[in-house]
């Protein structure tokens, strides 16, 4: 889990959200801003998973690769991931790989 100063409200997630650059592969969508600081969100509807447990099981995976990932990277910005339904069958590793191709595919660009 991410650290309650890289977390971000709802109206700073609204804002982000609407104003970021936007990527997407068949397992994920991110939301990118650059900022001077590291915040991340995670979000994985109804439509990825039917059970809570099984929807934020998906969630804490995801933010712990993308803590991790901050960690090593020193990462800039906002990234809100957007789980789409075909990440819900995919195990870590597959999970990992996606999220670190997006993020260097986004450090590139900018």
């Amino acid at each position: 889990m991410l650290k309650k100063k890289q977390r971000l409200s709802k109206r700073q997630f609204d804002m982000f959200f609407r104003a970021g650059k936007r990527l997407h592969t068949p397992l994920f969508q991110v939301i990118y801003t650059k900022t001077e600081d590291f915040h991340g969100v995670v979000v994985v509807g109804k439509k990825v998973h039917k059970r809570a447990v099984d929807r934020n099981l998906l969630r804490r995976r995801v933010y712990n690769i993308l803590y991790r990932l901050s960690q090593d990277k020193d990462l800039n910005g906002v990234y809100i991931i957007i789980a789409k339904p075909p990440a819900a069958g995919a195990d870590f590793v597959t999970l990992k790989h996606a999220i670190t191709s997006l993020i260097d595919e986004l450090a590139t660009k900018n």
